[in-house]
């Protein structure tokens, strides 16, 4: 008789831990309720480097363009989301996945383009070091420059 009490208390305290358990997992899945109230969109990303990428996420009204690396994330810039294209805004609402894909593209050719534009202003400055001792070019110069100055 004790070994049947001792059984039946065994299962009834299993069954609370594994019914506290499945309590906690529930309640820890839905999440935080205040990130609930505000999903993120990402619009686009595009790799800078092995391990680095700028990323475009609306939220809020708010766009932001940030810089993720493996130790980090930095916000570059903050602007309000533009408004939708006509284009866009004509489209029905029940696109399919090829017309989603097709306007994904299009916001990353956007990207791509000002990126690309951004990278161009920076290729026109001249170069930080020019001039400098640890210019490359500088050093070159004075070798020419002692070299024409040995000969006779």
């Amino acid at each position: 008789m004790d070994s049947l009490m001792l059984g039946l208390r065994v299962l009834v305290s299993l069954g609370a831990v594994l019914g506290v358990m499945w309590l906690l997992y529930r309640r820890l899945r839905r999440g935080p309720a205040a990130a609930k109230g505000r999903p993120l969109s990402l619009v686009s990303r595009q790799s800078v480097g092995p391990k680095a990428s700028v990323v475009l996420v609306d939220t809020d009204g708010k766009r932001f363009m940030l810089g993720v690396t493996e130790h980090g994330i930095s916000v570059l810039h903050t602007a309000e989301v533009p408004a939708p294209e006509p284009a866009e805004a004509e489209a029905p609402a029940a696109a399919t996945r090829r017309a989603a894909r097709h306007a994904a593209s299009f916001g990353a050719q956007r990207f791509d383009a000002e990126l690309a534009a951004q990278q161009g202003r920076l290729a026109e400055q001249p170069a930080p070091l020019a001039g400098s001792i640890l210019d490359p070019g500088t050093w070159r110069l004075a070798a020419g420059a002692l070299r024409a100055g040995r000969r006779p």
